[in-house]
């Protein structure tokens, strides 16, 4: 298919006695492509459906998942199985070596397959070919997008190149109809190089429809230090007036900017050409919108690569070799949920609410979609923390010692029982002394009371226990770091321990993990995504790691480089929760 001729959309109609030559045969085939291709432009937009991200393996080398994507005509581009691409192998590379950054191309591509001798045909054309297969075709280009006409054919109106030079474009954009008194927003789409100090840049001017203090409108955004990406998509909030019927500029007098880029500074009085219209309510706005959609607007585009990845170059006397890479940067892909949208996956304003629920309900969420103010609401209930039953137990035990209590000493009692039975239980100590005329217990450090301000002069003495769980007994021990009077000491117990479902409980924390897939077979140099699922934890963490050395790398998201050595190698996945639960999967490298 030589451009869009889609039209007219015509089909064989068969009868008795029909001649049918290669033309019909044509006929056929165009009716049903064409077709497809036609829905798949209007229906779905062009763009990556899956797969293909970029990576860079080394300095000279790009690893491209496999995936599938369509193109600006509708045409279904497929990668079968990963590649692995030396820069130097794909088209265009000769074109980089005076280029400091460039983009890798993705285009649809035909070839003809299988020659065959045309019996019957004419000497010229005798040989023929038996079979045309739909491939793809990878290019490397230093040229400059046509960025007006890139995001036009992804849906965006209103697009003003508002600033460029050879280390930073910038393109803003913004509806062309909005709903009077709600909110909708303004894009800008930022496109740098490698080398560019990170960005800072205010847009201003004078406007008649946004809600604001003063009756004008500041976008302004100021890159993060640690953004890596080369090219970014900021969005910008507004809100419409409560007006309805009027058309007017974004910026009806022009707009000042300002650009920072380090120690450089450009300032200029521009104009945007963005016209947008205020409607009453979301029916007017749908219907404006229906109108002003057509079949010539969706089949915008026609040419137009698929920017897989921009690259930044670094160019020595022995060629050109990649700095960083930015996947996918002008976002062209299909949201798979959406039935249109031409590659741009449509915001959706989402709420939460959470209740709580007693401890012995399940969990309960809740999902509510209103297709008229296009939110989607969330109502998680949330089962509050078991309350224990305790069991609890209180006694006294005396410490004697015949030749009355020294300084520094320590006293231990015998092995008793605390009352609770067998487990794991909390025992708290209180020594027992006497205030002026009344008993009280200290619990704690007593060095706390030893002041001008309080007369009261409990014990200088420390306590601790030792618990048994096995057995459901106790020592008790004191250590005396004062004298004390007399020649015995009353310690008090109170031990606690809970009753409710234990079993159940400590079979719930339990942490066990389990890694997908568990046996898989790559090519050297290829990648695989790993995940591991991890129950019994809140912390779904994991550390992975490969056991055997040489045996290839994987990162904290599971991702794995399988090695230039062929055999078979062990993935480990470790769970943060418990150093001590593992999990393997196995790679054959082939």
């Amino acid at each position: 298919m030589k451009g869009h001729d889609y039209f007219p959309i015509e089909r064989n109609r068969y009868y008795y006695g029909k001649l049918l030559t290669v033309r019909d045969f044509e006929v056929e085939q165009n009716y049903f492509l064409n077709k497809e291709r036609l829905d798949n432009r209007v229906m779905h937009g062009a763009g990556v459906v899956c797969g293909m991200g970029v990576s860079a393996g080394d300095d000279a080398t790009l690893l491209i998942e496999s995936g599938m994507a369509l193109d600006y005509y509708g045409r279904d581009i497929i990668i079968e199985e990963p590649l692995v691409r030396k820069l130097p192998m794909i088209e265009g590379y000769d074109s980089l070596m005076n280029s400091d950054d460039a983009y890798l191309c993705l285009h649809y591509h035909e070839e003809d397959t299988e020659p065959v001798n045309a019996v019957g045909a004419e000497a010229q054309t005798s040989r023929q070919f038996n079979m045309t297969r739909e491939s793809y075709r990878l290019s490397l280009s230093a040229e400059t997008p046509e960025y007006q006409r890139l995001l036009e054919s992804s849906g965006e109106e209103n697009v003003n190149l508002i600033y460029t030079s050879d280390a930073l474009t910038i393109v803003l954009t913004a509806p062309s109809a909005v709903c009077a008194g709600e909110d909708f927003e303004v894009s800008a789409l930022i496109v740098k190089n490698a080398n560019t100090p990170p960005v800072h840049f205010v847009l201003e001017g004078e406007n008649t429809f946004v809600e604001s203090e003063n009756g004008r409108v500041v976008l302004e955004y100021r890159q993060s230090p640690t953004e890596k990406r080369h090219v970014v998509r900021t969005e910008f909030k507004l809100r419409a007036q409560q007006l309805s019927g009027l058309t007017s500029q974004l910026f009806p007098a022009g707009a000042e900017l300002n650009v920072e880029l380090g120690s450089h500074h450009y300032k200029n009085y521009i104009s945007v050409e963005a016209p947008v219209t205020l409607c009453a309510d979301r029916d007017a706005l749908r219907d404006l919108n229906r109108v002003r959609d057509n079949l010539a607007k969706n089949l915008t585009g026609g040419d137009l690569p698929i920017y897989l990845a921009k690259l930044e170059l670094v160019r020595s006397t022995g060629g050109v070799f990649l700095g960083a890479v930015t996947d996918l940067p002008f976002d062209q892909f299909i949201a798979r949920d959406s039935a249109q949208g031409g590659g741009r996956r449509e915001k959706l304003e989402v709420s939460t609410r959470v209740r709580q629920l007693e401890y012995w309900q399940k969990p309960d969420v809740r999902a509510t979609y209103n297709s008229e103010t296009e939110t989607l609401a969330f109502d998680f209930g949330i089962p509050s923390p078991e309350q224990y039953d305790y069991s609890i137990s209180h006694g006294v035990v005396d410490l004697e010692m015949p030749g009355g209590l020294r300084v520094n000493s320590r006293f231990y009692s015998e092995e008793i029982p605390h009352g609770l039975g067998v487990g794991a239980v909390d025992v708290r100590l209180s020594v027992e002394f006497l205030d002026g005329e009344d008993t009280a217990l200290l619990i704690g450090n007593s060095e706390v009371f030893k002041s001008k301000s309080i007369k009261v002069t409990p014990p200088w003495v420390e306590t601790a226990a030792l618990v048994y769980p096995e057995r459901g007994t106790m020592k008790i021990g004191v250590w005396l770091h004062d004298t004390v009077s007399g020649n015995r000491l009353r310690i008090h117990y109170f031990a606690q321990k809970p009753e409710r479902d234990m079993d159940r409980i400590l079979d719930q924390r339990k942490v066990s993990i389990s890694v997908m897939p568990e046996v898989s077979r790559l090519g050297r140099r290829e990648q695989l995504r790993l995940k591991a699922v991890v129950d019994g934890s809140e912390d779904k963490g994991v550390i992975w790691s490969v056991r055997e050395e040489n045996g290839g790398a994987i990162d904290a998201n599971g991702i794995y480089q399988a090695p230039e050595i062929q055999g078979t190698y062990e993935i480990v996945a470790t769970a943060s929760a418990d150093p001590d639960v593992q999990a393997s999967a196995y790679v054959i490298v082939e």
